[in-house]
This record gives C-alpha cells, sequence and structure tokens, in this order.
C-alpha cells in the first residue's frame, strides 16, 4: 500500500511560481493550501526545480505484512511482525530501533 503526498512537485512549483506575481493568501486559496505551505515552496523551490524528474518520495507497505494482515486466521502481534521483518529484510530492522519498528507497523 502506497502513502502519497498531498501535494505533488508540480502543484508546489506552480504555487511558487504564481505567488510572484499575485498575493501569497491568493495563491493559497486558489491551490487550497495554508500561507504558510506557499512560502515553504518558496524558499525550497529551487531544490525541487533541481528534483523536478526524481519525483516525490512514498512509503510501501511491505508486501509480506500485507499478506499477513489479510490472513485473519493467524493471530498477528507486533512481535510476530516484527520477528518476520527480520527475516525477509534484516538490514531494514537493523537500521531501526525497536521503538520505530513498532510505530512504523
Amino acid at each position: 500500500m502506497k502513502k502519497w503526498p498531498k501535494n505533488k512537485n508540480k502543484t508546489k512549483l506552480k504555487g511558487a511560481e504564481a505567488s510572484k506575481s499575485a498575493p501569497v493568501a491568493q495563491v493559497a486559496t486558489q491551490l487550497g493550501v495554508h500561507r504558510s505551505s506557499v512560502y515553504r515552496w518558496q524558499k525550497h523551490a529551487k531544490a525541487m526545480e533541481a528534483n523536478k524528474k526524481a519525483g516525490n518520495k512514498y512509503c510501501v507497505l511491505l508486501d509480506y505484512v500485507a499478506e499477513m494482515r489479510k490472513n485473519r486466521k493467524l493471530c498477528l502481534t507486533t512481535k510476530c511482525l516484527i520477528l518476520m521483518m527480520a527475516k525477509f529484510d534484516p538490514a531494514f530492522v537493523r537500521a531501526r530501533q525497536n521503538t520505530a519498528l513498532r510505530s512504523w507497523i
């Protein structure tokens, strides 16, 4: 399962460019965001322009976690999920603390 950001880089760049010619409050209203978001987009416009082809990052729920959640016959505990992650993706588990793993699941 993918979790996408609310605003894409394309929208952010559009808002940063529009705020140069129009008031920030008006641009924010048109895009449906708070004006502080538009100011943040202005601040990071150069970095977003450089990463235009890279796109936004998104989080992917690991496939075996999704499969385990679908299977209602098995008892699915946090400890079980952490053990499964350690088995299938040890580098992922090694890079995180136990509390971070619990909150990630």
